[in-house]
């Protein structure tokens, strides 16, 4: 019976197929609970701390408008006494009013804002509250009880205004019923100084229920649960007791008596079990940056339930798979020849993922259809692998390596290094670029960076595209001492691009940081480079800068704005060109295009040949080119694309650009 090979082969692979199965499943169902608990574990921190970056991004949108609200109010208020006047008083309210409208409108979980004068500087008739009710989008008007008729210790109706003074700093307000909006709230409030002295409070306040509701549908299993808890884990925040309510009255933990579950400071992986009326869970939980906690609850029994099911699943798919796969292995077997088991080891091969096998000639059957078919399907794969790491790790724009490539470069060099000095630098004023000449520039001086970047820095060092203008070179086996000379000459290096035959200057910042000597890791490099990147950029750009720790809490709030959103709603017609013979223009808003009718920059480009005489009469050209006084106000006509004359008032200042020399900033309005 088996005499024959075909029949040999048949045997030994069922029987190796029966006994693998065999063994493999006594494996698996050993260790299956072990490695759900473990799974589940990761599975459920897993969730939490998506959960806690989904809520903390709203959270962060509450405290980013408040604050924005805060700062504007302090500029506003000179001192402390221009808040007995009236006008000035209502006027603040007004703007912060019309910011938060801006800011918050479509923001469903925020129900309130308001503004709270110093009773004792502005009494209490112009303080801003606007509630927004349920069920509704706008904001209506309300007016905010008085501190000062409350009792000195009545927390309950007063800690959105105690709080924050209490602690001189913004602040979130634990839960809290209102008696006004009729529901539980969370408040952000932050208190406004003039010198020592406090002026008013800004705070935005949040549906608690709404957002115990959302918190509720984070758990996966059918009876888990999730809720809020304080960070000393003993007060329960939930739907249905928004209010708050002690936990020994509904669990405590079953390892340590009388304590409670607090959420740790890092992410671990384990479970601490506990109990809810009764019934016992496996717990983790996380910190929210609003005081709270979030708790995530997976029932013991369904764990295991899902552990058993996972067992029972595991047998019966090895017994599918041993019946299927003898079935299968009887069939092919009488049907195997030479030929097609040597197709069969070329694939093996490939399936491992050599793609360098020579395919074997095959006759002119079927078997030799599938070992052409074979053949030029591995010459496909390799093409589309070869052109697929490309794209994975290349930029398509410069062919630098792009972010993901540069993480896997990292790795690799990471596991050999010695000493190394990475740069973090970007093009100054890039978006300036943009916005005067396209994006069609933007991308022509980014591949000039990079053929300057691979130049300079050489095969031995790591050159990348983090995104946007921003690239990284790792200088590789070299101390800090013998990088920064090389990193100083090529920011003094002079460096430029060309579009449409204009040829264009640029310089760059850089910051650098060194290993092992300033960062002991990866992630630190990359911190320190980018925090010293924008110390440069607050310091005037084109220069480059080593990270100290003095850097760690730099403020990144004073670069610049846009150009085109900066002048787009400007209230007057702008325009910016050089003070060179032809008065060449550089930038116009929207509304000095609208003067000279024409629909974008490049109709009006076309037009004036880049000139802004051409948008004069002749007679006031030669005036044009005359000394400018930047306090007198000049009277020109302004004769459109279509032939309209528009006499307009112009006022001029002139400055010195690093790049484009002697610029003029022209705003006018038209008179009637």
């Amino acid at each position: 019976m088996f005499r024959s090979i075909k029949m040999q082969i048949l045997a030994l692979c069922l029987t190796s197929m029966f006994v693998l199965a065999v063994c493999m499943g006594t494996v698996s169902v050993l260790s299956i609970d072990r490695l759900t608990v473990d799974s589940e574990a990761q599975n459920m921190n897993r969730v939490a701390e998506n959960q806690r970056e989904l809520i903390n991004v709203e959270l962060i949108q509450a405290e980013d408008v408040t604050n924005f609200v805060a700062r504007d109010i302090e500029r506003r208020i000179g001192s402390p006494e221009d808040l007995r006047s009236k006008a000035v008083r209502q006027n603040v309210a007004a703007d912060a009013n019309h910011s938060f409208q801006n800011a918050v409108s479509n923001v469903d979980f925020i129900c309130s804002y308001y503004i709270y004068y110093v009773e004792s500087l502005a009494g209490t008739e112009d303080n801003l509250w606007r509630v927004r009710p349920y069920n509704k989008t706008e904001f209506e008007p309300h007016r905010i009880t008085p501190v000062s008729s409350y009792a000195h210790d009545d927390v309950k109706h007063t800690s959105w205004y105690t709080l924050p003074v209490k602690n001189g700093k913004a602040v979130w307000v634990p839960p809290y019923y209102s008696e006004v909006q009729k529901r539980y709230m969370l408040s952000y409030v932050v208190p406004i100084y003039k010198g020592d002295i406090l002026v008013a409070v800004v705070g935005v306040d949040i549906d608690f229920q709404q957002f115990l509701n959302r918190i509720e549908k984070v758990p996966e299993y059918a009876s888990g649960k999730a809720f809020c808890t304080d960070l000393t884990g003993k007060i329960h925040y939930t739907a249905d007791n928004p209010e708050g309510i002690e936990a020994s009255r509904n669990g405590q933990l079953l390892q340590q008596a009388n304590k409670f579950f607090v959420a740790p400071r890092n992410r671990s992986d384990q479970l601490v079990r506990y109990q809810w009326n009764g019934v016992e869970y496996d717990t983790t939980a996380v910190n929210l940056r609003n005081g709270l906690a979030l708790m995530v609850l997976a029932p013991v029994q369904e764990i295991h339930f899902m552990s058993f099911l996972r067992i029972i699943q595991l047998v019966v798919v090895f017994i599918f798979m041993v019946v299927l796969f003898s079935l299968i292995s009887i069939a092919v077997t009488r049907r195997l020849t030479r030929r097609l088991q040597d197709l069969i080891a070329v694939a093996n091969d490939i399936a491992a993922g050599n793609l360098d096998v020579d395919v074997p000639a095959g006759g002119r059957d079927e078997i030799g259809d599938l070992s052409r078919a074979l053949g030029r399907t591995t010459n496909e794969l390799k093409k589309s692998m070869d052109k697929m790491e490309r794209m994975t790790y290349y930029d398509s724009l410069t062919g630098l390596l792009n972010r993901l490539g540069l993480d896997e470069a990292l790795r690799k060099w990471w596991d050999r290094s010695r000493q190394a000095v990475l740069i973090t630098m970007d093009i100054d004023d890039f978006k300036l670029i943009n916005d005067l000449y396209g994006h069609d520039a933007g991308d022509v001086a980014l591949q000039r960076m990079a053929e300057i970047l691979q130049s300079f820095f050489g095969s031995n060092s790591i050159v990348a595209r983090n995104g946007g203008d921003e690239f990284v070179v790792v200088m590789q086996n070299i101390a800090l001492e013998d990088a920064l000379p090389r990193i100083q000459e090529f920011g003094m290096m002079a460096k430029n691009y060309t579009v449409g035959g204009q040829n264009y200057s640029f310089t760059t910042s850089a910051g650098f940081s060194a290993y092992p000597q300033m960062a002991e890791s990866l992630g630190d490099l990359f911190r320190q480079s980018d925090e010293a990147l924008y110390a440069v950029k607050l310091k005037g750009k084109n220069n480059c800068g080593v990270y100290d720790e003095s850097l760690a809490n730099q403020d990144r709030s004073q670069l610049g704005f846009n150009l085109r959103i900066v002048s787009k709603n400007l209230p007057a017609a702008l325009c910016i060109y050089r003070l060179d013979k032809g008065n060449t223009l550089l930038y116009a808003n929207d509304m000095f295009l609208a003067y000279a009718d024409c629909a974008n920059m490049n109709e009006l480009q076309k037009h004036i040949h880049s000139s802004v005489l051409k948008l004069l009469p002749a007679e006031e050209v030669e005036s044009f080119h005359q000394d400018v006084d930047e306090a007198q106000v000049y009277h020109y006509h302004l004769c459109s694309c279509q032939g309209r004359r528009l006499k307009v008032a112009v006022r001029r200042r002139i400055v010195k650009h690093p790049l484009y020399g002697q610029i003029c900033y022209s705003i006018m309005t038209e008179e009637k």
